[in-house]
This record gives C-alpha cells, structure tokens and sequence, in this order.
C-alpha cells in the first residue's frame, strides 16, 4: 500500500471558518494568481508528518495519544493577517493568531521531538500557530496586498477541545482532509 500524507492539527470552530470565508471573499475581487484554502479544510497545523508508511500508522497513533494525553483545553484568539516569506514576494497568505498560550507551543515542540524520535523529519522551521488562507501561484494583483493588509480580523476568540491527525489525500479530483483520528483534550 501507498504510504499516507499525514498532518496533527487543531481543527477550527465554524463560526471562525466562516469569518475567513468573508475575508477571502472580500478579496476575490483582486484575487487573480491566488488559490485560496477550501474554508472547511482551514485548521492549524502542529506537527506535518508527510510520508508515512502504512506499517507505522499503529505507532503513530500511540504516539499521538501519548502526547495529546495531558494538554487540557484552551482559547485560541485570531489576530491579524500576514504572508510567508514576511519580506519580499509572498507565497503563503495566513490568519495569525494573538498570544498564543504556551500550551500551543509546548504541544508543537513535543509533537517534534516525540515524531523527530520516531525518524519523522524536523522541518528545522520555528513554529509559528496560523491559518492558512492561500497559496500564491503567480504574479497577484498590485492592489492586493494594500487591501489584504488593510482588512483588520474581528479579534474573535474560540475554544480547542480536540486534536485530530489528519491524511491529507485528493479524492475526485479534490484536495481533501481525512480523520485518522481524533483526541478530545480534558481538564484534568
């Protein structure tokens, strides 16, 4: 069997969907040369896995819960929009994230390290929580950016009750997000 493409991620509440469904919406308009994320697909990534072989999906899930086993519940607050790389011609359109709690970034760091362990790759990448909203495939619209950063996000606050690990596969012809499976975090 064909190895899976896999991802850990934090899924988004709809009614935050929703809001960034309005921001890639309002900017349509001058949208020419960007592929915008499929809303029900938006999500933030903790840990991409790529490649993973079929005979390590056992592991992998032991791993998953072993890690997500002690992370309670938190808020999340989006914040502001932004690009990748932050100078220069941008490729990566994404929602931010303000103050991250701690939590996030521990929970990504030990997601690294226990996958890292496991022979997964480390991307090397500081971590930094975000949305993302597009890919910039050729050149953009020159009123683009201007309207992109003047569009200030409603600073709405949401709940993380649940991790998911994630295949990333394309089905009819679309990019889809399969569940390989879910851990509801707990107060303890």
């Amino acid at each position: 069997m064909a190895d899976k493409r896999t991802f850990i991620a934090i899924p988004l509440p709809d009614a935050i969907k929703e809001h960034l469904k309005r921001v890639q919406t309002l900017l349509e308009p001058v949208s020419e040369g960007i592929k915008w994320t499929d809303p029900e697909l938006l999500h933030i990534t903790l840990k991409f896995l790529g490649d993973t072989p079929d005979w390590l999906l056992d592991d992998v899930r032991a791993e998953f819960r072993r890690i997500v086993a002690h992370v309670e519940p938190f808020q999340l607050q989006l914040n502001e929009l932004g690009q990748f790389p932050k100078e220069g011609d941008p490729r990566i359109l994404w929602a931010g994230l303000q103050r991250s709690p701690s939590k996030v970034y521990r929970l990504s760091d030990e997601l690294n390290t226990g996958f890292i362990a496991m022979g997964f790759d480390d991307t090397g990448k500081r971590f930094l929580p975000h949305i993302t909203l597009g890919r910039i495939k050729h050149k953009i619209h020159e009123e683009f950016l201007p309207l992109y950063y003047d569009i200030k996000l409603e600073p709405e606050i949401f709940q993380v009750n649940r991790i998911i690990w994630y295949e990333s596969c394309y089905r009819q012809g679309k990019l889809t997000y399969l569940q390989l499976e879910e851990f509801n975090l707990k107060s303890q």
